[in-house]
């Protein structure tokens, strides 16, 4: 029976979705194993290690980021006779193993990112479509874009989804309105990695079209990743944060008027789902494929390009009770599901 050793590289790096998901499930698969059924390799500067119970981890090799992940690490695969687990996107090439693949925005919006960018992740994951023994992804919707853009098989590919847990241990921080300089019920709030395709631009132009709201967004924005940086001029009443932690952003998720998610494409969308665990009032999203799939009637939707939106309007939209959408997803029955596949493949 083969190994299964993790990429943890994902430690090194401040968590948005992708490591958010690799962290979680690591957590579960942690309770779920034996004593060191589970190895977790990190590069020699991971300094924040998790302490599992049962998940063996060990730095390897000399070399540092993508360099120790696309040599040091798989070396140690195959020296170990083992399969790589991978779970934020990108897999060693020479031994891509499992790997989670989350959305495909790439491909269905490449006028968003930067040439080297596009590159890179066309050769990584047409080398994991190729080559890895199973493909994970985070809903049907982006199944069924890894299937047209690489032409898998449906069974090639397991749908294991992101959830929202993780909120449960957060605690709300009672003075995160206090540091922003915000009241309770006063503001419309949105939160996520401020990429192009998450289309912020709607919230500044429904902003210009709503002076007496005040929008507030947190999240930061990587211009070397990204063609044109966030593209737009911010008005007056829309307030840049930056990044918040996870306490501060709970709270903003429940004393927001509403939490807005404008994404033109994703592969799941976490952010929503820990605004409705959170207590916001209403959540508004994208009138997008993936949305419909993970929040059906439970949020109010809107157009993407659209932007002659009277916001107070979203406030007495009814939707259904939200309790229904949080038990359909679960880390532990996620991680259920990743260590059934797990087994199939030792």
């Amino acid at each position: 029976m083969k190994k299964i050793i993790i990429n943890g590289r994902f430690l090194l790096h401040r968590v948005t979705g992708v490591e958010r998901y690799a962290g979680e499930l690591c957590a579960e698969l942690d309770k779920m194993t034996g004593p060191e059924e589970l190895v977790m390799a990190v590069p020699p500067e991971a300094d924040v290690i998790p302490d599992y119970q049962n998940i063996k981890v060990v730095k390897i090799g000399h070399l540092h980021n993508r360099l120790w992940e696309h040599i040091s690490f798989p070396l140690y695969v195959s020296g170990q006779k083992a399969v790589s687990l991978n779970l934020c996107n990108v897999a060693p090439l020479p031994s891509p193993g499992v790997v989670a693949i989350h959305d495909l925005k790439i491909k269905a919006t490449p006028q968003y990112f930067s040439k080297k960018f596009i590159a890179w992740y066309n050769l990584i994951f047409f080398n994991a479509a190729r080559r890895a023994k199973k493909i994970i992804t985070v809903s049907e919707f982006s199944k069924r874009e890894i299937q047209k853009y690489y032409f898998l098989s449906e069974e090639s590919i397991a749908v294991i989804p992101d959830a929202w847990q993780h909120y449960e241990r957060t605690e709300y921080d009672e003075k995160a309105l206090d540091t922003y300089g915000l009241e309770k019920g006063s503001y419309y709030f949105s939160m996520c990695s401020l990429e192009p395709n998450k289309n912020f631009r709607w919230i500044a132009e429904v902003a210009k079209r709503n002076r007496d709201q005040l929008f507030v967004v947190a999240g930061a924005v990587n211009e070397t990743v990204f063609a044109n940086g966030l593209g737009f001029a911010c008005p007056d009443n829309m307030k840049l944060l930056g990044y918040v932690s996870d306490e501060a952003a709970k709270t903003l998720m429940r004393d927001c008027r509403a939490f807005l998610f404008p994404t033109f494409y994703e592969g799941f969308g976490i952010p929503p789902l820990e605004a409705i665990s959170a207590g916001a009032r209403q959540v508004v999203v994208s009138d997008t494929e993936v949305m419909h799939e993970i929040f059906v009637d439970s949020v109010t939707y809107i157009h993407p390009e659209y932007y002659e939106y009277d916001v107070d309007e979203f406030l007495k939209a009814e939707t259904d009770a939200s309790n229904h959408i949080l038990e359909r997803y679960s880390w532990s029955e996620s991680a259920k599901k990743l260590l059934a596949l797990l087994e199939e493949i030792r």
